[in-house]
């Protein structure tokens, strides 16, 4: 059987907090290949990496909002 681990990309601004999910997150056995600080970062790696999921802060800062990035992502990936 192989061990395989649910991947999360995470998009929060705040660096500190990013990294205390993904340190959260990781020892509960997920996988975290990524931590994206915008939603254009947020695009790209979701594009690269084909998350299972994505933690989206909402409020991001620079012209693209969370919301916004998720659209374009649904949009792209998971349809």
């Amino acid at each position: 059987m192989t061990d395989i681990k649910t991947k999360i990309l995470v998009v929060e601004d705040e660096g500190i907090s990013a990294i205390e999910i993904q340190e959260s997150l990781e020892s509960l056995g997920y996988y975290v290949p990524a931590i994206a600080k915008s939603g254009n970062e947020a695009i790209q790696e979701a594009f690269a990496i084909k998350p299972d999921l994505i933690l989206m802060d909402i409020t991001l800062q620079g012209d693209m909002d969370g919301i916004d990035a998720a659209t374009i992502i649904k949009s792209f990936i998971f349809n």
